[in-house]
């Protein structure tokens, strides 16, 4: 049912570099993600446009090339410990991801360049079970024992791929300027339970049921009845899958400016994406909740309530659009072979998620309707708020021979999950290290390779009262995350 905000929310597992694994090269991953002042790799570009142009002419590696092409696979590995609150630890499966990331890169004149990349922006692969209690059933039938519990698994499978063609041109002598789209389609599965308000249910009860409690609809039954407890919702099991009515697409606009002659500085502005519709089908399942409790009815009055706990549905969540984001870095050359790099980004994940609802509608069960009323349609308010986030790192580069480079470097991210999460996602881990190096081909060499190594530092972190589950309230995380980048350069 609310299997689609997995989509905005697993942003946090892609790299720990400033929120996205989009254009991170293996020169930059490094670095932590600090050296983008010059455009080292044709994936820059992906987010900063005018990096291109350093990719060809007197400062590139190549300067007598006027093509490109690069090829980069980066492995995500995540170790995540979820402990409920007074619980004992989750088992995870939570296996590593590959993703390929390819591009190619020309020069139309010695003042303008164009790239195409082809890139994995989002992927989650997350599973688990936990028991979770029940909101209207209890252990006993007459309301001792407290509440009733189930085993709920809990999955997603996330994927997310964007084609990204990109253009820059030299303004001056000293300022490149650049322009880019990124065009992403997403893809998604999910299976979790939520829990859903017993106000929603405004369809009447049967004659049968009011003669003996009144004229009343099924949530103020349920809610009269378990007016000792302060029942006010049910929980429902779902599995569902979504996707891209239209692609998100992102233009992107930047720039490099030589302020001196060692001193070499970037920024970059992406504005909010276009807004598209995830559309999907999802499976509900009453069955543990309010399924049983309708059940008990039946047994104890003798009448025919629900012949089918389950019903799939059509939902739609409108106008999605991904958040704006800016940067700015800068590469200081402190010694001939010597290079200090340092990066901020920020991205604007408070106004991304305002007034996120989820339509559910055309259930294939008519029982369901007689419970909701109406037309046995829903709207959920996904009710996310995250704060912006900020990413700052820093590095330093080393060319310790003229065909080896090494590099490392640090970052810190700002958590933007406001306290609570969504089933299956994990926040982010505010710091980074990273080393990285280098192969240059030389004169007569085939490729230049690279190879990168992030660590997400392990770190613990508490959820705050989540709203779409209960009892994901107060869950314990402790996560690490590895990354490993080998990328091949080749230019002719």
């Amino acid at each position: 049912m609310l299997s689609v905000a997995f989509l905005v929310t697993t942003l946090s597992l892609s790299a720990q570099q400033g929120a996205e694994i989009t254009g991170v090269s293996a020169q930059e991953a490094g670095t932590a993600g600090a050296a983008i002042s010059t455009g080292q790799s044709l994936l820059d570009a992906s987010t900063n446009p005018a990096t291109l142009l350093d990719l060809f002419g007197s400062r590139s590696r190549h300067p007598g090339a006027k093509h490109r092409f690069e090829i980069l696979a980066r492995s995500i590995n995540t170790s995540t410990d979820i402990t409920p609150l007074g619980g004992t630890e989750l088992l995870i499966d939570q296996p590593g991801a590959v993703g390929p990331f390819m591009g190619y890169a020309a020069t139309l004149s010695d003042n303008v360049a164009w790239s195409l990349v082809f890139q994995p922006t989002l992927a989650a692969d997350f599973s688990t079970s936990r028991l979770t209690e029940m909101q209207i059933v209890t252990v006993n039938p007459d309301g001792s024992g407290g509440p009733a519990t189930a085993i709920t698994p809990i999955a997603t499978e996330l994927t997310q791929l964007a084609l990204e063609p990109s253009l820059a041109w030299r303004a001056t002598k000293t300022l490149n300027l650049g322009l880019g789209l990124s065009i992403r389609n997403s893809e998604l599965k999910s299976t979790s339970a939520a829990e859903v308000a017993l106000s929603d249910l405004q369809g009447d009860i049967p004659d049968g049921l009011s003669g003996i409690f009144g004229p009343l609809s099924w949530g103020e039954l349920i809610a009269q009845l378990g007016e000792d407890r302060g029942v006010d919702s049910f929980q429902a099991s779902y599995t569902g899958e979504a996707s891209s009515s239209s692609p998100n697409i992102f233009l992107k606009f930047g720039g490099t400016w030589q302020a001196n002659r060692n001193t070499r500085v970037g920024f970059w502005y992406r504005p909010q994406s276009s807004a598209t519709n995830l559309e999907g089908q999802v499976l509900v399942d009453l069955t543990d909740d309010l399924g049983a409790f309708v059940e008990g009815l039946e047994d104890i009055l003798s009448v025919d309530l629900l012949d089918d706990p389950t019903s799939s549905y059509d939902f739609n969540l409108a106008s999605v659009a991904f958040p704006q984001q800016a940067g700015v870095s800068m590469e200081r050359w402190v010694a001939d072979h010597q290079r200090f790099q340092a990066k901020m980004v920020w991205t604007d994940w408070s106004n991304a998620f305002s007034d996120w609802t989820v339509r559910l509608s055309n259930p294939s069960n008519s029982e369901f309707v007689d419970y909701l009323g109406g037309d046995g349609s829903i709207d959920i308010d996904l009710g996310l708020k995250w704060r912006d986030s900020i990413a700052i790192s820093t590095g330093y580069e080393v060319d310790v021979h003229q065909r080896v480079t090494l590099r490392s470097g640090i970052g810190w991210s700002r958590n933007p999950v406001g306290g609570s999460v969504l089933p299956g996602v994990t926040p982010y881990n505010q710091w980074h290290v990273a080393a990285g190096a280098s192969w240059w081909a030389g004169s007569e060499g085939f490729a230049d390779w690279h190879l990168a190594v992030v660590a997400a530092i392990p770190e613990k972190w508490t959820a705050g009262s989540n709203t779409v589950l209960s009892d994901l309230s107060g869950d314990q995380y402790n996560q690490s995350v590895i990354s490993v980048l080998i990328a091949a350069t080749f230019a002719w």
